[in-house]
């Protein structure tokens, strides 16, 4: 019969052990999971527990398979010792307790665990009533982290101070400890949430790597200001690039992170990243200074702000300001394309209204030219203000929607014709919408309204416009059950009509501030404007006929198939169009046509077309095959080509070479350019506990085609840092469907 001991204590029970739980990196606010799918067990097989987590309150409960005790005050258990409190289990050979003073010596193979947390030992002595103790020889295992470590002794000073000598902490597996840190004394002061290491040594390959005679580190969720991990990279332009990131926990709802960047051949790049939260405001705001940049020749810098603010239930304010000190700032120091590519800043004030069934902006928006050579007509205007409503009435009597869009904006521009403008759309509609068809009759109304500044002779200086719309959409949902290789599937064919009217009105004299025509799609067969913005209002007298034809798999609902194919038939040629943008001369629209397919479970395909029937010509098209096997197999081969404007070849990959070895590679290439728009090579090395990415990439990093030359190095030490350039964010940018582990 094993022997039961009830104790109901002061102290904690186990503290040193609790001490190493309590220092665990959890607290550094690292991600918990997704980080080691190549590891296996880090620890021996852990005993949930689901008792009560008040250990303070619990009773203590020992149990063995024989024990003795002397005046109901000593007692010595031995074989299967147990000693249980809450959620706190230790297990030894052999246990000595004192229940009057509360002191526990426990040998031979001693184990405590809590909540995926367990440190074993030789031997542990603790004080209850005190709240010391110590355990020697210890092996610990934090099951979240996949982590583990030893340290040659614990002790537990008090309820305040926990001591660790010659401790060390890895997330690799045991017998295959690639890296691990290794500190002479750790000392947790749980009073203050600090930890302070000694003497810290962190060895990669079993060859010390780096050696710190000093660092101190939080024991809670809290933010502590310290050095982040290095940035080191190399380019054509720069040369070698070495940053220092700084962090600086200000305060619990603010902090910043200060990067000097040492640029080879350009100079001292500073970096400043502030970032706050509260519970009605939010944002964060960068600054980048460079002075007497050594190819450039003068101070470069860049600005930009993001906050937003939470007014009310409904209510909320927004601002984006971005700023750039020349117009080479993006092109050699942005190191992409899209930022070389930017020719315009944003800059503006947003404040919205969220309602049930309506919508409320006011606005007010600027841009910084990036290129000051720029023609004037070229530049976007400034909206000083831009007042924009959306509003819907549902379900009215007899069925009817009813909706208003309303605008105003004034718009500015130097040398150029400015003013105000008004816009309204008013509109009803009487759906009808059955299990096997739909029908929507609309009618509304367009009006646009100016009052205009710096017109030349003998122009209008308050033109305006209104026309009618009207407008029957209506389509069929026909379905049917199909079996193809054994798989029931649905096959539906939907075939959809709609017809537009609206009457002609001359507008070649009215200005078009913001307004342009929208990219030729099957989504534009079914818009009843042809344009982006109220300056132009387009007249209609046609007919589109479309058809979208899906395979559904019965079981699940997954798509495996939709094609959809249209045209736009014109009684009546369009007259409204915008300068420089030619009108639809024929009878009837470009052909459209859009596929997206899962060809197996692995492979999908999609693609777009836009075909001139009457030149028998493409005028668009976009197509793009993608496999996608698992987070090691990814491959992408994609083509676009717009008439005179672009032909472009895009394949990207990652796949393996070994059980833990990736190739990555990405290839862009111009077809009317003739030239290669950026390749991609890189090897990727991918362990249970660290990873090593080496990439070197080429890219065109101006408008006018220039291009540099960048190398990439990066090794991760899995729950720790990452060392080097953040090669992550280049691949998941570059290779569709790429993520980090």
């Amino acid at each position: 019969m094993p022997t039961v001991v009830t104790y109901h204590p002061a102290g904690l029970l186990i503290g040193a052990a609790l001490a190493l739980y309590a220092a665990n990196p959890h607290a550094a606010g690292l991600p918990d999971d997704g980080l080691w799918p190549l590891c296996h067990s880090v620890a021996p097989s852990f005993d949930p527990d689901d008792s009560a987590l008040d250990n303070l309150r619990a009773p203590t409960d020992i149990t063995a398979d024989y024990g003795e005790g002397t005046d109901a005050q000593l007692y010595t258990v031995r074989g299967n010792v147990l000693i249980r409190r809450g959620d706190q289990r230790l297990t030894a050979d052999r246990a000595l307790y004192d229940d009057q003073s509360g002191q526990v010596d426990a040998e031979g193979t001693v184990r405590f665990q809590q909540r995926g947390f367990i440190v074993e030992g030789i031997s542990a002595r603790f004080d209850l009533t005190a709240e010391t103790g110590q355990i020697q020889q210890a092996r610990y295992h934090y099951l979240e982290r996949h982590a583990h470590g030893q340290a040659r002794t614990v002790v537990r000073e008090n309820a305040g101070v926990t001591q660790l000598l010659r401790a060390s902490y890895t997330t690799c597996d045991p017998g295959e400890v690639d890296w691990e840190l290794r500190a002479r004394r750790v000392t947790l002061n749980h009073a203050a949430a600090i930890g302070i290491a000694r003497d810290v040594t962190l060895r990669f390959q079993n060859v010390p790597f780096l050696y710190l005679p000093y660092i101190n580190f939080p024991l809670d969720g809290n933010r502590k200001s310290g050095l982040l991990p290095p940035i080191v990279g190399y380019s054509d332009e720069t040369g070698l690039d070495f940053g220092q990131p700084v962090y600086w926990n200000i305060a619990p709802q603010y902090d910043a992170t200060i990067t000097p960047r040492f640029l080879e051949s350009r100079g001292l790049l500073t970096q400043v990243e502030f970032r706050y939260l509260s519970p009605h405001n939010r944002g964060h705001f960068n600054l980048e200074y460079l002075p007497n940049d050594g190819v450039f020749g003068a101070d470069r810098g860049a600005l930009s702000l993001l906050h937003n603010e939470q007014l009310g239930s409904r209510w909320r304010a927004d601002v984006n300001f971005n700023y750039v000190s020349d117009s080479r700032y993006l092109a050699e120091l942005g190191g992409n394309l899209s930022s070389a590519s930017t020719t315009h800043l944003d800059r503006r004030l947003d404040v919205t209204y969220n309602g049930d069934h309506n919508y409320f902006l006011a606005r007010l928006q600027d841009y910084q030219t990036i290129d000051e050579a720029a023609p004037v007509g070229d530049r976007p205007y400034q909206r000083l203000p831009h007042l924009l409503f959306n509003g819907n009435a549902p379900s009215h009597p007899l069925g009817a929607d009813v909706a208003l869009d309303a605008e105003l904006t004034r718009f500015q521009r130097e040398q150029s014709i400015t003013g105000t403008r008004i816009s309204l759309h008013p509109s009803i509609a009487w759906p009808v919408e059955r299990l096997g068809y739909f029908l929507i009759p609309k009618a509304g109304l367009r009006y646009t309204g100016y009052r205009l500044d710096n017109v030349g002779p003998g122009v209008a200086d308050a033109p305006q416009h209104s026309m009618p719309v009207y407008s029957l959409d209506g389509g069929l949902y026909l379905e049917r059950d199909i079996e193809f290789g054994g798989r029931p599937l649905l096959h539906t064919l939907e075939p959809r009509l709609f017809y537009l009217r609206i009457p002609f009105r001359d507008q070649t004299d009215f200005p078009v501030f913001d307004t342009s025509a929208f990219d030729f799609s099957f989504a534009q067969l079914f818009r009843d404007n042809r344009f982006t913005g109220p300056d132009r209002l387009s007249d209609a007298n046609q007919l589109s006929a479309g058809v979208t034809s899906r395979l559904l798999d019965r079981g699940n609902g997954r798509e495996w198939l939709r094609a959809a194919l249209g045209q736009i038939y014109y009684f009546e040629a369009p007259r409204v169009g915008l300068p420089g943008v030619p009108l639809p001369s024929r009878g009837e629209s470009d052909l459209v046509a859009e596929l997206n397919a899962r060809l197996t479970a692995r492979w999908t395909a999609s693609g777009t077309l836009q075909w001139n029937t009457d030149t028998n010509e493409t005028e668009r098209f976009a197509v793009q095959f993608r496999y996608q096997g698992d987070q090691q197999r990814l491959f992408n081969a994609g083509q676009r080509f717009r008439r005179n404007e672009l032909d472009q070849t895009d394949l990207s990959i990652l796949w393996p070479l070994h059980q833990r070895w990736q190739f990555i590679g990405r290839w862009n290439y111009s077809h009317r350019d003739e030239r290669i728009l950026e390749t991609l090579a890189g090897l990727q090395y991918d362990s249970c506990c660290w990873a090593f990415r080496v990439t070197t990439r080429r890219y065109v990093n101006t408008s006018s085609g220039d291009s540099n030359q960048a190398l990439y190095l990066q090794l991760e030490l899995k729950g720790l840092a990452n060392i080097g350039n953040s090669v992550e964010d280049v691949l998941e940018r570059g290779i569709l469907g790429y993520r980090a582990r």
